[in-house]
């Protein structure tokens, strides 16, 4: 139980280190990602059942109902901002945060190339595969899928919390679960990754139109 709570709140504790603790992006990518890549991998080289079947995972079906979830992910978020930006966050205020972050300058390309490409990846690999199998057959496919979207909100709420003004920090991490919902539920409809990894990256490529368009 102990090694389960760990891999829950690990990437939580890896946002709060980057981002808190040392005020950087890129610390916090290297930190995040980290997890995110290297505590499954080591877990997989023990246990070979927890591998990624990708013959399984590639499929129609799954690439329609990513595309379109996706599609609509990405109109919701820039059509939301477009229309609230002036009530939700202080341009100013926001700026300054993301100075202190380190997001900005010249590694800024790559900074968003890695949130638009990268992050879905691992982000859906971690939450909705190794996860998901890890919780699947303790609690069922209920739970599994609401802890991993509890978890998966719960780091969010830290970013979002220095983003935004309240009360707009604590609701925006609403969709962020509803989101993890989701996906969750294509997971286990479709017993496909690849549905939630198109929707995810669709859903983050318009978090970054708002900030090309809205901050930068």
């Amino acid at each position: 139980m102990t090694k389960l709570t760990t891999l829950l709140i690990g990437p939580t504790i890896m946002i709060y280190l980057g981002l808190i603790v040392f005020k950087s992006v890129p610390i916090t990518f290297i930190l995040f990602y980290g997890w995110l890549l290297f505590v499954p991998l080591l877990l997989y080289i023990r246990n070979k059942s927890l591998r990624l079947d990708r013959k399984k995972h590639l499929n129609i079906q799954s690439f329609i109902v990513g595309l379109i979830s996706g599609i609509f992910c990405l109109g919701t978020i820039y059509g939301a901002v477009a229309l609230l930006h002036n009530f939700i966050f202080d341009l100013n205020s926001l700026k300054q945060v993301l100075i202190e972050w380190n997001f900005t300058g010249s590694m800024l390309f790559w900074l968003i190339i890695i949130l638009i490409f990268i992050n879905p990846v691992l982000e859906e690999l971690y939450w909705r595969e190794f996860m998901y199998k890890r919780l699947i057959e303790r609690v069922g496919v209920t739970q599994t899928i609401m802890i991993t979207s509890f978890f998966y909100s719960l780091y969010h709420l830290v970013s979002l919390y220095s983003i935004f003004a309240l009360p707009f920090n604590i609701i925006a991490v609403i969709p962020v679960f509803i989101a993890g919902l989701m996906w969750g539920f294509f997971r286990y409809k479709l017993n496909s990754i690849s549905a939630p990894i198109i929707s995810h990256i669709l859903a983050d490529l318009g978090i970054m139109l708002v900030y090309l368009n809205y901050i930068l």
